[in-house]
């Protein structure tokens, strides 16, 4: 029960993003009471039992989206007009030659490298709002030349505040035990960070179709709680790493801006080591909609239009179920090789549809990849923490995760050159 139940509170909130392109909000609660009517209809056809409660939570899913939305950006910012802005960044992203910054009132600014401009800091700015695609947004504002002014520091919360200092002694301990370039691939890696990837490697992990690497997910969060227990192993008794390693696994989503692939990866990977704690058997089906469930109950817009939401279910999704279907048919059973062809083959399509580009030989250098990243990410995690207390510990993971991330980025640079 709760597995329909959920599923198809999913589904109401997914007609409640599409009923959001109606503006007037009665039109909106219109369709969404349509669209439960037609489902009561269609289950009854199919001769489906308790079809009430199913039509019930598409109608609570779809007036949860609708209620949502209406309320996410109290503030009306006006678009097209030269305006004063103020807000708070919650998310600073530096790139080489400007920052992209996310304020508190849902605006997305691109402002000049420099003066940096972090976490906490109120800024002030005048600017042109244009409208952006997708709700998710207030809007967007090219604050670049803009005189824009801090007038508070030090806002926000103190964790957050914590959890990015350490974010950036990580960063700044990789670099010191491995290459500049290695150093900001394995960032990539560990911790989703692309801010000093050049832009010849960005193309190259472009026209390879190996950009989603290190966009964190499945393989990266497995080789990330492989590090996390390793590292608490060292402290803490075998037995007792269990919660701490869900807490690390907490904070480390919050630290990395709790992207939709990572929250997904982290909810799953959570859900099977609860199971595996208390000796319960873990079905994929579950975790994957226990994932979709609370992260629409979070954000129910993120299910429609947060495209690394879409990516990353079709892969998981296509991991789960085209797996065993392939595996039947092939004298060898590589289970790596195997889930990345799956994952693949599940997102093309979306991302033909989205992005209007496809690399068909994608494949080849994902498979060759696909084994060695979760091993590098643990490696890397390893030698992070290390690198924290002294960079003569992290010199054997170091040593090893750099082997293999010279392999992967050869890899990368041969695809992109000829396929």
């Amino acid at each position: 029960m709760f597995f329909w139940a959920a599923f198809f509170f999913v589904v109401g909130v997914f007609i409640g993003s599409v009923a959001l392109a109606l503006h007037a909000a009665v039109w909106q609660t219109a369709f969404v009471g349509i669209s439960a009517g037609i489902t009561i209809i269609a289950l009854w056809f199919m001769d489906i039992r308790n079809i009430a409660p199913y039509a019930a939570c598409i109608a609570i899913g779809g007036a949860y989206c609708l209620i949502y939305a209406a309320h996410r950006f109290p503030e009306r910012i006006p678009f097209g007009r030269n305006t004063k802005m103020t807000g708070m960044v919650t998310r600073a992203e530096y790139h080489f030659d400007h920052q992209e910054l996310t304020l508190g009132n849902g605006l997305r600014v691109y402002a000049d490298r420099y003066p940096e401009f972090e976490y906490g800091d109120t800024i002030a700015f005048r600017g042109t709002v244009k409208k952006p695609r997708t709700p998710l947004l207030a809007g967007i504002v090219n604050a670049r030349h803009a005189a824009i002014r801090i007038r508070e520091r030090n806002g926000g919360y103190a964790i957050q505040k914590i959890l990015l200092k350490t974010k950036t002694l990580f960063e700044n301990g990789l670099k010191r035990i491995l290459p500049s370039d290695q150093a900001a691939f394995l960032s990539g890696l560990t911790l989703g960070t692309t801010d000093e990837f050049t832009k010849e490697f960005l193309e190259e992990l472009r026209a390879s179709g190996t950009t989603h690497i290190v966009a964190l997910s499945g393989s990266n969060v497995t080789g990330i709680i492989t590090g996390i227990m390793f590292l608490l192993g060292l402290i803490l008794p075998r037995r007792k790493i269990f919660w701490p390693t869900v807490l690390v696994i907490a904070l480390f989503v919050i630290m990395t801006g709790a992207e939709s692939s990572l929250v997904r990866a982290a909810i799953m990977n959570g859900i099977f080591l609860i199971g595996a704690r208390y000796e319960r058997a873990g079905s994929m089906r579950n975790a994957i909609l226990a994932a979709g469930f609370l992260m629409a109950l979070w954000n129910p817009l993120v299910p429609a239009f947060d495209l690394g939401f879409q990516l990353s279910f079709a892969a998981i999704l296509g991991m789960a179920y085209l797996v065993p279907r392939i595996e039947k048919w092939l004298p060898w059973k590589n289970r790596a090789l195997l889930e990345s062809v799956s994952a693949q083959a599940a997102v093309m399509p979306l991302l033909a549809l989205t992005v209007g580009r496809v690399t068909p030989f994608a494949i080849i250098p994902n498979m060759l990849i696909a084994a060695a990243v979760p091993c590098t990410v643990a490696l890397g995690f390893i030698a992070g923490g290390f690198a924290l207390i002294s960079p003569a510990l992290a010199f054997a993971p170091a040593w090893l995760a750099g082997i293999l991330l010279s392999y992967e980025m050869e890899v990368i640079h041969i695809a992109a050159r000829y396929l």
